[in-house]
């Protein structure tokens, strides 16, 4: 819907659509409403839908995905041990100083915070993949020129099992 063109309205389940017939539907159509004046109805115009909002674009070229993307998402294979281990150890002794504390003080709320707080830093530590995770960068090997692609059926061999 552009600024200007009349608004489009559902009639109503009673109305005909005929001019004059004072629902909104038919004054969205064009129709003066019912009971006006000749002098009114010639000064009366259509509703028109609300001026559309004034556009914030961000700046050509920059979207909010692209903030996104420029963050690094991968974390190479021995990180990853890495990221788990440094979790696990994390969860272990903050569950053994809990469970401590919390006997000590005869307090168990107190244990389930510690290992909740364990957890809350060992996610923060191992769930982003921060630099130390992208030290050891995987080797791939290099894009092959030719492949089984570019030939013909008849050019194919087929191997040949001695065992069947």
């Amino acid at each position: 819907m552009r600024w200007g063109e009349p608004v489009l309205v559902a009639p109503a389940p009673w109305c005909v659509g005929v001019r004059g017939c004072g629902c909104a539907h038919a004054e969205a159509q064009g129709f003066p409403p019912a009971g006006l004046e000749p002098r009114e109805q010639a000064r009366w115009k259509p509703q028109t839908s609300a001026p559309p909002p004034a556009p914030s674009s961000p700046p050509p070229g920059s979207t909010m995905l692209d903030i996104f993307g420029s963050i690094p998402t991968q974390m190479d294979y021995k990180s990853q041990k890495l990221a788990e281990q440094i979790f696990r150890g994390i969860i272990l002794v903050s569950a053994v100083i809990g469970f401590i504390y919390g006997y000590v003080a005869e307090q168990f709320g107190w244990a389930v915070y510690i290992v909740m707080a364990g957890f809350a830093l060992s996610c923060l530590l191992t769930f982003p993949p921060w630099p130390m995770y992208r030290r050891n960068p995987l080797k791939w090997l290099p894009v092959q020129e030719s492949g089984t692609e570019d030939k013909k059926p008849a050019e194919r061999t087929e191997k040949a099992y001695s065992n069947i």
